[in-house]
């Protein structure tokens, strides 16, 4: 399955998967969002499956946001799981 990335008013709405076969894609169209934008919103409402290397896609533009001093946010469904992901993954 694919991803798609449509955008409104700095929220970006994914539909599809964010896996090995998307990360790329997904890695960098938002490499080069962060260079231009304060702020991102991900809303991963429509996103049916994020597998590890997905997860670790999503950690690592929440840190590139953090060392850029950008505001990056996830919402959406599902968010409750990647929030517990990555919190408890930095608790260990």
């Amino acid at each position: 399955m694919s991803l798609k990335i449509t955008e409104n008013n700095s929220t970006y709405y994914l539909k599809g998967v964010i896996s090995k076969s998307t990360m790329n894609f997904f890695a960098d169209y938002f490499k080069r969002k962060l260079s231009k934008k304060k702020k991102v919103v991900l809303n991963i409402d429509k996103i049916k499956h994020i597998d590890k290397l997905g997860l670790n896609a999503l950690k690592d533009i929440l840190k590139r946001g953090k060392q850029t001093s950008k505001e990056v946010f996830i919402i959406g469904n599902g968010c409750k799981e990647i929030y517990d992901d990555m919190y408890q993954t930095e608790a260990i």
